[in-house]
């Protein structure tokens, strides 16, 4: 990108409002420890549930910390942490603590690491009793939900794709409008639309507007949905951004089994918002990421898929809509 990504500004922004705000992170960026010094942006080895535990200590005593594990795929060596301690204490002291923690990680897009590194497990994690979990679809949500999340008194997980840092943003409209902070549980309308709602969360959120700049050469009026975050989840919000009697396609990286696009559907149905033969799901492979981007490309819903499915399971629909 041409101008600074939005999210520097929102983290230095919060460090300067809250003096006691700690960042543990496993590199150091010198212009931060410059500013803020050492004893606030603390350099920690690569020991993810060790980071987890100490900023659990710190957050307990008030004190707002941002664990950057540089890869989401590692927050899983620390899953005891997270799952039986850090969102637990509320419940757990009756509201007498908050745990004011938040945890930001690469997901998934374009780096091609494998196995061990390509994971966007908004899913498993949106299962997590008392996490918030924020999903952004392009760089100002992802600015504006991480100022949410550093004035948030509960713990939030913020998975970053790495292609919300490229240049490939210039290319498509940026769906917020500023990157000022964005409320959680509230999905937006990153396009508008009136033929055939699709739904999408993180890289399929930019996936869903080439996709729609494509049907729409082909007369078909594309409405795009921006989840924002999986969890919570915006049920409700969704469900009245959907054209009624139209098409709807939900759009997901994940494995259908868990997803919070299977979720939706079943929501979008239940409540007569979407007929079940006009909603479809597009969603990923039940399988490890390759390193190879020739092998990983099938496994995940692209342009050419979703287009594909818009224009062959609804071609019904589309064809009475534009004759």
């Amino acid at each position: 990108m041409s101008r600074p990504h939005p999210i520097g500004a929102a983290v230095r922004d919060a460090l300067t409002a809250q003096p006691t705000m700690s960042m543990f992170c496993t590199y150091q960026q010198d212009d931060l420890v410059a500013r803020y010094g050492g004893d606030r942006m603390v350099r920690m080895p690569i020991a993810e549930n060790a980071m987890l535990g100490m900023a659990l200590g710190m957050a307990l005593t008030g004190r707002r910390v941002l664990v950057s594990i540089a890869r989401i795929a590692f927050l899983y060596s620390a899953f005891d942490q997270l799952v039986n301690q850090v969102t637990t204490w509320r419940y757990m002291s009756g509201g007498q603590f908050s745990v004011p923690l938040v945890v930001r990680g690469f997901s998934r897009g374009g780096e091609h690491l494998g196995a061990q590194h390509e994971h966007a497990p908004y899913g498993l994690l949106s299962r997590i009793p008392g996490l918030v979990v924020a999903v952004p679809g392009s760089p100002n949500s992802l600015a504006g939900l991480l100022r949410t999340a550093l004035t948030h008194p509960d713990p939030v997980v913020v998975l970053e794709s790495p292609l919300l840092f490229t240049p490939d943003w210039a290319e498509l409209p940026e769906p917020e409008p500023s990157p000022a902070a964005l409320p959680f549980g509230v999905a937006g309308l990153a396009r508008p639309g009136a033929d055939l709602t699709m739904v999408g969360i993180g890289n399929t959120v930019a996936a869903c507007l080439r996709a729609a700049d494509r049907l729409a050469g082909q007369g078909v009026d594309a409405r795009v949905v921006d989840l924002r975050t999986a969890a919570p989840l915006d049920r409700d919000g969704v469900a009245a951004m959907v054209l009624p009697d139209r098409p709807v396609l939900l759009v997901d990286e994940e494995p259908r089994s868990g997803s919070v696009m299977t979720d939706l559907a079943l929501h979008l149905v239940q409540t007569g918002v979407a007929d079940p033969g006009r909603i479809d799901l597009l969603t990923g492979a039940p399988v490890p990421a390759p390193v190879s981007p020739t092998l990983l490309a099938p496994l995940l819903p692209d342009v050419d898929r979703i287009v594909d499915a818009a224009l062959h399971s609804f071609a019904p629909d589309l064809r009475r809509k534009n004759p």
